[in-house]
């Protein structure tokens, strides 16, 4: 039987692994997605982040690439792919179930947000004609873009930052489509950039057709009667989170996430958490409130698993003569 599972394969959960084999604890991860790295890889890959310690500024991307490369060095076991349906615990041990079987381990920490989540697609039938390869719904791969004609579909910020982006990296042709007037949840220096671009900006108007052949796009009608020549659609409409499914496993919560003590225990005491899934009184949404969370929520678990452990353990003693991922002297 593992010591613990880590559901949730973002940056706290990569961290939360990390550290867990650090403290020489068996450690598997599970993720819902085909990749690890969460929201950073998928909201804002190219974004500067400025609030994370260490740096002093790095893209979403290149966050989540030293943190998989940091958690490659200790060689936790890592699952994509995979559903996580429920958890239960007895006295001893934590059951999870998922839809590629149960799993029987000693505890479990919830790395997972507010739960699984998707894009949510084009309102198109025909989108399925050119569904992946013409039609994307993240901006990762950038380097596919280059050269290319590539609108953007999306009435959120989060579409200006796409098409900034694109300019930026070497898109011939860069076209951004709103079916509104305005962006949603944008500030004054977005839409001043955006004037500033050579991206072509049609508001007030929708896609109303596809043209192409053998899923290669090559034409998008808008509702206000243009046609604009592409050969890539990417489309960010917002994402479907489901129901929050932490109450269902019988865990205490509060707006949407996992409560914890000041140790990361849940109301159950073998599942801990840490994160966006993770509330209490006082909380900061950063990625390095997770990573700080992750810490803790490891050590309560080596304490709850082997008592007369240090309650915490410093790098510089563990790997005083090796670096991590190193054999140890002798």
């Amino acid at each position: 039987m593992r010591d613990v599972i880590v559901i949730g394969g973002g940056t706290s959960g990569l961290y939360a692994a990390y550290y867990s084999r650090m403290r020489d604890l068996d450690t598997l991860v599970l993720e819902y997605h085909e990749e690890t790295g969460g929201k950073a890889k998928v909201f804002y890959p190219e974004k500067e982040l400025y609030d994370v310690p260490g740096f002093s500024g790095i893209t979403g991307e290149d966050f989540v690439y030293e943190a998989q490369k940091q958690t490659d060095l200790l060689s936790p076991d890592i699952e994509t792919g995979v559903v996580v349906e429920g958890v239960e615990e007895t006295e001893d041990f934590v059951t999870v179930k998922t839809d590629k079987g149960d799993y029987t381990v000693a505890s479990v920490i919830l790395a997972s947000g507010l739960g699984a989540y998707d894009m949510v697609p084009l309102p198109l039938e025909k989108r399925e004609a050119f569904e992946p390869y013409s039609i994307h719904y993240t901006l990762e791969n950038r380097d596919h873009f280059k050269n290319k004609r590539v609108a953007v579909y999306s009435n959120f910020r989060i579409g200006i930052d796409w098409a900034l982006t694109l300019e930026k990296e070497g898109a011939t042709e860069v076209y951004l489509i709103n079916r509104d007037e305005t962006f949603r949840a944008v500030y004054e220096h977005d839409e001043d950039q955006l004037a500033a671009s050579s991206v072509q900006v049609f508001r007030n108007s929708d896609i109303e057709d596809l043209d192409g052949e053998n899923g290669a796009l090559s034409e998008i009608h808008l509702s206000n009667g243009e046609t604009i020549e592409v050969d890539h659609l990417l489309v960010y409409e917002g994402v479907n989170i489901g129901k929050s499914f932490y109450k269902d496993w019988g865990l205490d919560v509060e707006k949407g996430r996992v409560v914890v003590d000041t140790e990361m225990k849940t109301s159950k005491p073998r599942v801990f958490a840490c994160g966006d899934a993770a509330y209490y009184p006082g909380k900061t949404m950063l990625l390095a409130s997770g990573m700080s969370e992750a810490m803790t929520a490891v050590n309560s678990v080596k304490q709850l698993l082997v008592p007369k452990a240090p309650p915490q353990i410093y790098s510089t003693v563990v790997y005083k003569h090796d670096k991590p991922g190193e054999e140890k002297e002798q």
